[in-house]
Order: structure tokens, then C-alpha cells, then sequence
């Protein structure tokens, strides 16, 4: 205690004129706990250990949370706490995704999407949308979703399934409503990325035979029309992971990092894609290996991560030479029109610094860091890079390496925010 006592105390030295920034979940090794940052003092939601991916709704008045696999919701002020399990399963629930208009909650299970809502004080499943899986990408609005199914189309010479891949958008607010199919293809898996805000495409990664081995070298974007047609390819591929892209809503583009190969210290450039045209730009050089796009509220700037790559002509496989690139990583911002080149914001060299959240005024970011020991932490800083604070850790739920998956690491298991 004497530790947290000690950084809260640092953060409100650095921070002498509070600033409130919104509110920030994270995890540490006791529970799950909750803060306004930069300035409030911590406190603790959910004690204990196993617990791992918190996930603020919509409204801000709720967290969805797993603990020993276990779904949960529990109000901000603690007051009510609801495991929500999974009844395809009964039991360990396989994800979860909050809908971006309502404070409405899909679970995913083997049998299909189970929706759970506020409005019924979490009494039970709402709506179950048989076939579905996560993501969904939803529509403006936020009344419709786009998932991807894959029902049994056959079976091959060894006797395996062999499956259809479907892309099918569906109506929440009708509880009958059956699902459209936008586009279907034999031993091709539909993953939706993102609806644009005009309402005329879905983006979407394919899957080639269901094959995990290449989605985790990354899969190829396309695009459809929302009422369905043809789709196109955008001719890039990105990791299929939601913080490798980047939906700026109000531009209708997206910024992906992409490159290919699961090896995150080499080939990976930041590059947006006009949802409108299909055009794709690039902003960060072949030299540099960059991830975790982040735009800035305003849509000029873009912040990410990232380091020099192993030297032209060479490739590393792994070990201690990907280590040292990828502790080599700083949070850069760029300006997306070209007026500015590229600048780091961080270089303390005892530090890996990654996954930049920027505040909705766009005059902070938050971002991780890792140490040379490999523990994790949860910083502050202000846009221009300067003082940058400590506000929670070691961080806990996630791989405790430098390597993670393939340098890979799930931020995002361990902390949410809702930066005003």
C-alpha cells in the first residue's frame, strides 16, 4: 500500500492543478480497481486474483469484467456486482463487446451471441442471436451489427467440418428480425472491422480456410456494400487485433498497422485507409517497425508505437535480438497531412513504451510502459510529451514476458478508459 500511496502522491506533485481527465480501470495483482484521473485517490472494486479484461460501457455506469473466465458486470461504485457466466456454456464465457450506443452487452458462446442489458437490471439473456460470433461491427446508429458465421457446409475426405464463411447484418431492435446475408463464400471466414459512418460499407477481414495460423500472420481487408453487392479488396492486411486499427468515424478512415508476418519488431507500418475511396496512405516509413495506430480527437495527428526494425536484408526470428528492438519502442504522433515530420514523445531508455490512448480534449495521452524487469505500468503525460506520470501498477491479467505473442503484448487485458 505504501507503493500506491506513494505514486498517487507523485502524479498530484506533477499534476499540481488538477486537471480531471475521466476515469481509468485497471488490474492489479489484489483486484480490480477504479480512479479519476490524473488526481483522485484509487479505489478498489473487486478484490482478488484471475481477473482480467475490464470494459467500461457506454454510459460509463457499468464494467464488464472476467474473473477466473467467469463474465461479470459491476456498477462504477461497486454497488452491484453480476456474474453473467454464459448459458451456452454454462459457465466461462469466450468474449464479450459492448454496444456503442446502449449500455447492452454481447457475450459470445459456441452456439451463438447471448445479449445481456441494463434496462432488465442484467435478469437474464435478452436476445439470442444463434451462429453469431465477435466481433460485430455496428452500424452508425448503433441499431444494427454485421457479424460473421460459418455454418456446416459438408464435410471433407478426412471426415472434418467444413464450413461456409457468411457475412450477415441483423436488426437489434426488432426481436424477430432474421438475419440479411451480405456475401458468402465456401472455406472463407467473414471477420466484420468496421461499419463507416455514411452508412454505405462494411469492412471486413477473410479468413482462408479458417486457418488460425494465418489470421495470426494477418488477414487482408475488404470492403462491401451495406445492402450487399461485391466486395473489394483494399489491398492491405493488417493483424486481426482491434487496437492494430484505428476508426477516426467523423473522416469515414481507418488506420491500421500493417505488414506482414505475426512478428511485431519488423515490417509493420502505420497506414490509412479512405473508406470512401478505397485509397490507402502511407505514414510511417519502411525503416520503422509501428503499431497501435491511435488518431487524435481533432483527426490531425496520430500517435503509435514504435522502433527501428532489424537492418535491410535482415530478419529476426526472435530471442534476445527482437527483444532489444521492441524495448526500443517510444509513442510517436505524426501529423497525417505530411506538414510535420514524425516525433518520439518518450526516450527514457529503461523503458518500452506502447498502446497510446489520447484524452477526448486531445491535449493528454496515455500509454504503457514495461521495464527492463518486465513490469508493466499505466502513464500520463501531455500531448507534447511532457510530464509524464506513473498512475497505476505493475499491472496484472496479462502475459508477464517481453515476448508475449510474438512481441505482442494484450494491453488491453489489464486497463479501460473513459478520458474526457
Amino acid at each position: 500500500m505504501r507503493r500506491r500511496s506513494f505514486l498517487f502522491g507523485a502524479a498530484c506533485a506533477a499534476w499540481a492543478a488538477p486537471e480531471p481527465l475521466g476515469t481509468i480501470a485497471y488490474i492489479l495483482q489484489d483486484g480490480l480497481w477504479i480512479r479519476e484521473a490524473p488526481n483522485d485517490r484509487p479505489s478498489r472494486l473487486v478484490s482478488g486474483a484471475r481477473i482480467a479484461s475490464p470494459r467500461f460501457s457506454p454510459s460509463g455506469k457499468w464494467i464488464a469484467y472476467y474473473r477466473a473466465g467467469i463474465l461479470h458486470v459491476i456498477s462504477i461504485d461497486g454497488g452491484t456486482n453480476i456474474d453473467l457466466g454464459n448459458p451456452d456454456r454454462g459457465g466461462a464465457a469466450r468474449g464479450c463487446q459492448w454496444s456503442p450506443a446502449r449500455d447492452d452487452l454481447l457475450a459470445d458462446g459456441p452456439a451463438g451471441l447471448s445479449v445481456f442489458t441494463a434496462d432488465s437490471g442484467w435478469r437474464g439473456v435478452m436476445r439470442k442471436i444463434a451462429g453469431a460470433s465477435l466481433p460485430v461491427a455496428f452500424s452508425p446508429d448503433g441499431k444494427e451489427i454485421v457479424y460473421g458465421d460459418a455454418p456446416l457446409s459438408g464435410r471433407g475426405p478426412g471426415g472434418e467440418p467444413m464450413r461456409t464463411g457468411r457475412l450477415c447484418r441483423l436488426t437489434l431492435e426488432t426481436p424477430d428480425s432474421r438475419p440479411r446475408v451480405l456475401c458468402s463464400e465456401y472455406l472463407a471466414g467473414k471477420i466484420p472491422c468496421a461499419w463507416s459512418r455514411n452508412g454505405e460499407y462494411i469492412v471486413f477481414w477473410e479468413d482462408p480456410d479458417f486457418s488460425a495460423s494465418v489470421m495470426a500472420d494477418g488477414l487482408e481487408l475488404f470492403r462491401i456494400p451495406a445492402g450487399g453487392g461485391p466486395a473489394q479488396s483494399l489491398g492491405i492486411s493488417t493483424l486481426v487485433r482491434d487496437d492494430m486499427l484505428s476508426f477516426l468515424p467523423a473522416q469515414d478512415k481507418l488506420a491500421v498497422s500493417t505488414g506482414g508476418g505475426r512478428n511485431e519488431w519488423e515490417e509493420k507500418r502505420i497506414a490509412i485507409i479512405d473508406l470512401e475511396t478505397a485509397a490507402s496512405t502511407y505514414l510511417t516509413p519502411n525503416s520503422m517497425s509501428a503499431v497501435s495506430p491511435a488518431w487524435s480527437p481533432s483527426g490531425t495527428a496520430m500517435a503509435y508505437s514504435a522502433a527501428p526494425g532489424p537492418s535491410a536484408g535482415s530478419s529476426i526470428g526472435g530471442g534476445e535480438p527482437a527483444r532489444r528492438l521492441l524495448a526500443r519502442r517510444r509513442i510517436w504522433v505524426v501529423d497525417v497531412k505530411g506538414a510535420n515530420a514524425p516525433r518520439s514523445l518518450t526516450g527514457d531508455s529503461r523503458y518500452r513504451d506502447e498502446e497510446p490512448v489520447w484524452s477526448a480534449d486531445g491535449r493528454h495521452i496515455l500509454f504503457c510502459r514495461m521495464a527492463e524487469d518486465n513490469s508493466k505500468t499505466l502513464w500520463l503525460m501531455r500531448a507534447d510529451g511532457t510530464e509524464a506520470v506513473q498512475l497505476a501498477g505493475p499491472l496484472q491479467g496479462m502475459d508477464d514476458s517481453w515476448f508475449g505473442f510474438y512481441g505482442y503484448i494484450k494491453w488491453r487485458d489489464t486497463f479501460d478508459t473513459r478520458l474526457i
